[in-house]
């Protein structure tokens, strides 16, 4: 097995990010010839390395969120979060028709013509309303499967139809007021 110093592949990687010359010097060999006005600073190289990762870290950090930030002024800029009376209004059909209901997100696209809903049932069962997506997706965990839930399962897929039907005509209400 071959034995390598970590302070030559930390040396390695230095060199390598400077221009990948190994005849550049470390920074503890830097010498007044090399900065004649500058008073000389013995570094840690794992200090060092470790400020760099950092670096590296913090950067990739900022062009995700720069991305992101792009993407979601090119694509939903006119997300119309469903608040207040009308969301007071769905909760109470929800609870007529399938059961108590807690709402994560419900938000309107009128550009995309769409509308998502997602929430948790009282049961545990997680759900997705997408108008777009022509079905409801849901998500349990370790869940029983005994005639209650294959009813509220059902009762859900009902709902989904109805709310699918009643959104294709307020969608267009939606995407004139954008």
């Amino acid at each position: 097995m071959e034995n390598i110093d970590e302070h030559d592949v930390t040396r390695n990687m230095l060199n390598t990010l400077r221009g990948g010359t190994n005849t550049t010097p470390s920074l503890n060999e830097n010498t007044q010839a090399n900065q004649p006005n500058k008073k000389v600073e013995k570094l840690d190289e794992h200090d060092m390395t470790k400020k760099m990762l950092n670096r590296i870290r913090t950067s990739e950090l900022n062009e995700r969120q720069e991305i992101i930030g792009q993407l979601l002024t090119e694509g939903n800029t006119d997300v119309v979060k469903v608040e207040d009376e009308e969301l007071g209004e769905e909760a109470a059909k929800f609870n007529d028709m399938v059961g108590g209901v807690d709402f994560k997100q419900y938000e309107v696209y009128p550009q995309d013509r769409n509308v998502i809903m997602v929430g948790e049932l009282d049961n545990g069962i997680e759900f997705k309303f997408s108008k777009k997506e022509q079905a409801p997706y849901i998500n349990a965990n370790n869940l029983r499967l005994d005639s209650d839930t294959l009813d509220v399962i059902k009762k859900l897929q009902g709902y989904y139809l109805n709310w699918s039907s009643d959104w294709a005509a307020k969608i267009s209400d939606y995407a004139k007021s954008v």
